[in-house]
């Protein structure tokens, strides 16, 4: 791989929730504080890709957190169709990570 470090990819994701959001502020005396935030419906988002030494590939986003059939189809349906053959991926060792289907993609 040290002669071929193009043919490495790693993959990992990142999610944020709304719930974050701040529901308080301060402004200064006399004004009124505005501010967006979501109302009513709390969620969580979660982005995957891939990096590759050059480029970020396979980007996808989805609604909620990432599970294992959520993860199994990203490999099989947005990362295999842009790897070449022989392209090493490497990843953290989440549980969901940690999937037969996945593996098998």
């Amino acid at each position: 791989m040290q002669a071929q470090p193009e043919r490495v990819v790693f993959i990992d994701e990142t999610s944020v929730k709304t719930n974050l959001s701040r529901l308080r502020g301060r402004a200064l005396r006399g004004e009124r504080l505005e501010m967006d935030a979501p109302f009513g419906n709390w969620g969580t988002q979660t982005f995957i890709a891939g990096l590759t030494p050059n480029e970020l590939i396979a980007p996808w986003v989805i609604k909620g957190a990432m599970d294992g059939p959520a993860f199994a189809t990203y490999i099989r349906d947005v990362l295999v169709p842009e790897l070449q053959p022989g392209t090493v991926v490497v990843l953290d060792n989440l549980a969901t990570h940690r999937n037969a289907e996945a593996a098998a993609a």
